[in-house]
């Protein structure tokens, strides 16, 4: 029974591990596989927030506005990339009036950029620095002023 016990722990925790590919303070993944709606690729900043989207999720179609307003608040300072991995006209719609100089929406229809990050529920997001390091994970709905200022430091 011991042995068992021990065997589907271990399972467990290294099942746990592999689900998490991104850790504070390391370098994330690329968002190259990513088709940009109109075109418009995340511009450079000192800080990015990839916020992961679900457009079934109340949760996820209400940060939208509120990670707008951030956007215009710092301007060049933070850029927001939303990335769903649905395509369909219905999300584009309710994208594409977010699409900005200040915040990008990436589509990843096959799902490789939500792996890549481990992502299993939305909304939730991970602030990047310049030198692309997770410096905060969560959900976006703790995305605000005060959080994205500690950053900017």
């Amino acid at each position: 029974m011991k042995k068992l016990l021990a065997v589907c722990l271990t399972a467990l925790f290294a099942t746990t591990a592999a689900a998490q590919t991104v850790a504070l303070g390391e370098k994330v993944p690329e968002l190259k596989s990513a088709a940009w709606l109109d075109g418009r690729q995340p511009a450079a900043a000192p800080l990015t927030y990839v916020e992961f989207f679900r457009p079934s999720s109340a949760a996820s179609r209400a940060s939208l506005d509120d990670l707008q307003a951030l956007s215009r608040k710092f301007g060049s300072k933070l850029h927001i990339v939303v990335l769903s991995r649905d395509s369909d006209e219905e999300t584009l719609a309710l994208l594409r009036p977010y699409v900005s100089d200040a915040m990008s929406v990436g589509l990843d229809a096959s799902g490789r950029i939500f792996n890549a990050y481990g992502i299993r529920y939305a909304p939730s997001g991970v602030l990047v620095d310049a030198k692309k390091r997770a410096v905060w994970m969560g959900n976006s709905r703790q995305v605000d002023e005060p959080l994205i200022r500690k950053y900017l430091r």
